[in-house]
């Protein structure tokens, strides 16, 4: 596994357990992963195994947003029949929709608009907090590219 996703993954984790001991804002998430992670092109990030996603689940799925920052890092999900086991049925009722995306996700592709996202962050690699909020884009889509809450995966 490369460093940065080694990194990367660590600090999710970190964080996961800030926000599960302090209940701190995923906000908190979404900075660190804008600010440090590096995103590179899916050969890096197939090395990253169901296990590290499942983990992401196991420890922040009292936290929707946390999972849905988190994940939404990956341009591939590797996801396994286990993930449904992991998470609480009690918060999967909570955000039913949030976490029926999480699981079919689990069995299909990232939608096109999603690669395209992690592609355009792959390539400002480095740049992510200085560049994007200077590109001319409408707040939507700015919001999409900084992994901004939606509540539901693609």
């Amino acid at each position: 596994m490369s460093g940065s996703i080694c990194l990367c993954l660590t600090l999710c984790l970190i964080a996961s357990q800030v926000l599960r001991y302090c209940c701190s804002s995923p906000r908190t998430v979404e900075v660190l992963l804008n600010t440090y992670s590096k995103l590179r092109g899916t050969e890096d990030w197939a090395e990253v195994v169901p296990e590290e996603e499942q983990q992401v689940l196991r420890y922040c799925c009292s936290s929707p947003r946390t999972v849905e920052v988190l994940l939404n890092t990956y341009s591939k999900l590797r996801g396994t029949e286990d993930w449904a086991e992991v998470v609480p049925e009690e918060e999967q009722q909570k955000n039913r929709l949030f976490f029926q995306s999480v699981f079919w996700l689990s069995r299909s592709p990232r939608s096109l608009q999603h690669l395209c996202r992690c592609a355009l962050r792959s390539h400002l690699e480095g740049r992510l907090p200085r560049t994007l909020p200077r590109l001319p884009l409408p707040p939507p889509l700015l919001h999409f590219l900084q992994l901004g809450f939606e509540d539901v995966l693609y």
